[in-house]
């Protein structure tokens, strides 16, 4: 120890004068590599590097809220993005938490509120009311209402057959009667069941049935659903049906009627027309057999006395007839 104390002040002297050789020295010293002395005794910076010792970077121009380690860097700092670092990435920044909550800056630019007692949600927008604070007193399923937090005191709203400040006090559900057009209520312990009469349907009884739907009518009856329903009475008009059905319609009837009319129509004029060549063939018989006649009676008469035999052929029935004469007397 005694040797280094006997040193220390050589030491100090060398360096006082070896640097006065070199050039002025300053106090305290600049960096000895981003700076040198000047004559007057200032520290001079290296390019990229300021600061009274000449020991602090500078940052890249335009750099907002970066650092640097070396020359011309822009680092930024927490909360802060961007080439030159001035993008604010801090969630919290904007002030996002209401009601006095505290924002606390989460990563990938995400935050989160801490509400004060009395207020919850992401944003502690949200009131907390007694149903939250102390928890739903409704029973029996009751639905606790605070008017979203703002009312003083709970109050509950209880199902059918409950009643009391929490919905404790088991009620008759049938009083009043909710079944409507004079169903029959019965109690179930909390609920009801209606009986409905005839023509309703629904737990209530409200909703008529529609018993035309399944088409009951038979044999072209029409049915018809009745709309009052203090009667509660279906309506059907029928047919009477211990009358004979009719075999065939109106329609069908004068249909063959027509028909009937044009077949006797076609049935006489065919007729006529039978009638009219049977009696035009007739008159021509009579005809052709008056004119045999007169042929007969010329041929008998220029006879002298002696037996004459005339053969006619008729070509109807391909048939001979003589006639002779003896004496003066006819035979055919």
């Amino acid at each position: 120890m005694a040797a280094t104390a006997a040193l220390l002040p050589a030491l100090l002297l060398l360096l006082a004068f070896g640097r006065s050789a070199h050039g002025a020295e300053c106090f305290p010293a600049c960096h000895p590599e981003n700076g040198f002395c000047d004559d007057d005794s200032v520290c001079r910076c290296q390019p990229g590097w300021q600061g009274p010792l000449c020991d602090q970077c500078v940052t890249f121009p335009g750099c907002v809220n970066g650092l640097c380690v070396e020359p011309w860097q822009c680092i930024c700092k927490d909360g802060w993005d961007g080439h030159l670092c001035d993008l604010d990435i801090r969630a919290c920044t904007s002030t996002p938490c209401a009601n006095n909550g505290t924002c606390l800056n989460l990563d990938d630019g995400q935050y989160e509120c801490s509400c004060v007692p009395g207020f919850s949600g992401k944003d502690c927008q949200e009131m907390d009311g007694p149903c939250v604070v102390n928890g739903s007193p409704c029973q029996h399923g009751g639905s606790c209402v605070d008017d979203e937090g703002r009312a003083p005191h709970a109050v509950c709203l209880c199902p059918p057959g409950f009643s009391g400040n929490f919905c404790e006090i088991v009620t008759n559900s049938c009083s009043p009667n909710p079944c409507e057009n004079q169903g029959i209520c019965t109690d179930i312990g909390g609920d009801f069941r209606c009986r409905c009469p005839a023509g309703f349907m629904d737990k209530t009884c409200s909703r008529p049935v529609n018993t035309c739907t399944s088409e009951p009518c038979l044999n072209g009856g029409t049915c018809l659903q009745h709309s009052q329903p203090e009667h509660r009475v279906l309506k059907v008009s029928m047919k009477e049906l211990n009358k004979s059905t009719p075999l065939l319609s109106e329609g069908q009837a004068i249909c063959f009627t027509i028909l009937g009319v044009l077949t006797s129509l076609v049935v006489l004029g065919t007729m006529g027309i039978v009638f009219l060549n049977k009696c035009e063939a007739w008159v021509s018989n009579l005809r052709y057999n008056h004119m045999l006649r007169k042929k007969k009676n010329l041929l008998l008469h220029y006879n002298s006395g002696e037996e004459l035999a005339v053969n006619i052929v008729f070509p109807e029935k391909i048939d001979m007839t003589t006639f002779t004469k003896e004496a003066g007397e006819e035979e055919i």
